[in-house]
């Protein structure tokens, strides 16, 4: 290995990764080892999520979410029949304020889980998660995997802004084919580097959307959730699943004109476009393509219920609802800042178009919540053919 003496620790791993595998390796090899490396990666720094952080998430924006998904938690439940006995879980909750938020709303409303499970591949971030549950005197039982939490009946699960952060591979598009873009390293620093064979697997997108492509049309896609998917129908033996995270139908997700792809780096509340350089130092991210999780969904257990925009989601939310009629009502400073996350939350100049909600039934009736009826948009996953 031609050693860089400037190069971080993790460098150093992901320079050994690239000689050993022959001088290339896949990106989401690279995005593994920038995030979660043990001890390394970005998601084991303390100082990612908020204003001091490097970006902010729904959940520093106020009750919204919280109240949101404190409905969809209370639609589910009775769905289910009212158990006595169930189980709320949340996964990736990073600072752990958002499933603090929501047992404390769901308790104001009577409605207490007989478990509690966080589950968060990051040691660093269960740590943290561990210190506010304890301050709050929350029972929470914390684990690094889905395996970990056991198979549950009467299971509500949701997860803000997860699989987001899967690693992703990626492709560029050449003479009407796809070959794998990986990652090499040269002069000191990782470069992009095409593969010289096209792609054995194909991609699993409607040929009517690839037919559009231009020559050098660059994207990428998740393969992580399949398994992802998998091990959430596997642990919950009867339940639902609610996934918020920002992404598009496949349609959308590959438009010819979006001709770089959705990847991309935040630091310090700025966009980094050049993910390869100083891995560790910043989140890497891509959107999330809902069409295809749609479907991997369907093939697992997990049926579909319903999918909508953010911003109708909680604007019909009887919690939000309520909340919004109090602080307009009120009219103090500190409401009408609350107001303004609000907007942000909701509008579709804000965070309130391109985040959606998918909720998924597992192993259970296949049904949605009444007051969110009129805002579902699942015929939008169903692809150019209009594939179900």
């Amino acid at each position: 290995m031609s050693v860089n003496h400037n190069a971080s620790a993790l460098e150093l791993i992901i320079q050994q990764r690239i000689d050993e595998a022959g001088g290339w390796i896949p990106f989401d090899i690279f995005m593994q080892s920038a995030l979660y490396e043990p001890g390394l990666g970005y998601y084991e720094s303390s100082n990612v999520f908020g204003e001091d952080g490097d970006f902010v998430t729904g959940a520093d924006m106020g009750p919204w979410l919280a109240l949101g998904f404190a409905d969809l938690i209370e639609w589910g439940w009775r769905e289910l029949g009212s158990p006595i006995e169930w189980t709320l879980v949340e996964q990736g909750g990073g600072t752990g304020r958002l499933l603090s938020a929501v047992i404390s709303t769901l308790k104001d409303r009577g409605l207490t889980p007989t478990r509690v499970v966080a589950i968060d591949a990051s040691s660093d971030m269960r740590c943290r998660q561990k210190a506010l549950y304890s301050d709050q005197q929350l029972d929470v039982d914390s684990f690094s995997s889905l395996e970990d939490a056991g198979e549950l009946d009467n299971c509500l699960m949701f997860c803000n802004e997860l699989p987001d952060a899967f690693p992703v591979r990626c492709f560029s598009w050449k003479g009407g084919h796809a070959y794998e873009r990986g990652v090499a390293h040269s002069n000191g620093s990782f470069c992009w580097q095409d593969a010289t064979m096209k792609m054995s697997v194909p991609l699993e997108i409607d040929p009517e959307t690839t037919s559009e492509w231009p020559d050098g049309y660059v994207s990428d896609w998740n393969p992580n959730l399949k398994g992802w998917q998998e091990k959430v129908s596997k642990m919950i033996r009867c339940g639902f699943l609610f996934c918020v995270d920002y992404g598009y139908s496949q349609q959308e997700y590959y438009r010819a004109q979006r001709i770089e792809g959705t990847l991309l780096g935040h630091r310090g509340h700025q966009v980094i476009e050049d993910v390869l350089q100083q891995p560790g130092s910043c989140d890497i991210t891509a959107h999330i393509d809902f069409t295809s999780l749609r479907r991997i969904g369907d093939t697992v257990g997990l049926s579909p219920c319903s999918f909508m925009s953010q911003g109708a989601w909680l604007a019909q939310s009887p919690s939000v609802q309520r909340k919004i009629e109090q602080l307009a009502a009120d009219g103090s400073v500190e409401s009408v800042q609350e107001l303004a996350h609000a907007k942000r939350m909701l509008m579709p100049f804000g965070m309130g178009e391109t985040f959606k909600l998918l909720i998924q039934s597992c192993h259970h009736k296949q049904s949605a919540p009444g007051y969110l009826s009129h805002f579902d948009r699942m015929r939008d996953l169903r692809g150019a053919r209009g594939v179900a």
